[in-house]
């Protein structure tokens, strides 16, 4: 997982993944308050993201969740969000399997998992097989509008 502040990539650019600079500047040129939901394409299918309007969830209400083939960069833009975090866990098997389908699985609450708030002009990135838990509440059951940045492993020699 990394963390930062979208107002500190430029300075950030010597450490920060390539294509992880060029997502978050792609995003930060556009009006994420003006879009409709929906996905718009950075790079194709190996660089796109989606604008989604997200009814926050109780921790209850959440899962863990991960992906294989993509790194998440998850960017709240209109109010706080809280995550969860976990390493991949060795054991900790899918209670819910779209690998094939959707890139996408759940999983049962994992060991150790800790938690971080998130406001807009924030942003998080999960890699690949990383365990997350977005849209949970920080203070009220809220629609919130995020952007979720899709990059492939490949642009991340994964």
């Amino acid at each position: 997982m990394i963390v930062g502040r979208i107002s500190d990539v430029a300075a950030q650019r010597g450490v920060l993944p390539g294509a992880i600079v060029q997502a978050l500047e792609a995003v930060r040129k556009v009006d994420l308050g003006a879009l409709a939901p929906g996905r718009y394409e950075i790079e194709g299918d190996k660089l796109f993201y989606l604008v989604q309007d997200a009814e926050l969830r109780t921790l209850t209400e959440s899962r863990a969740e991960a992906h294989r083939k993509y790194a998440d960069i998850q960017i709240p833009f209109s109010a706080r969000e809280r995550y969860g975090f976990a390493l991949p866990q060795a054991g900790l098997a899918p209670s819910d399997d779209q690998f094939e389908a959707k890139d996408l699985a759940f999983y049962p609450p994992p060991a150790g998992e800790c938690f971080i708030d998130a406001a807009p002009g924030d942003y998080l990135v999960f890699l690949p097989w990383e365990l997350h838990r977005p849209c949970v509440i920080v203070n009220n059951r809220e629609t919130i509008r995020k952007a979720v940045v899709k990059v492939h492993g490949s642009l991340l020699g994964m």
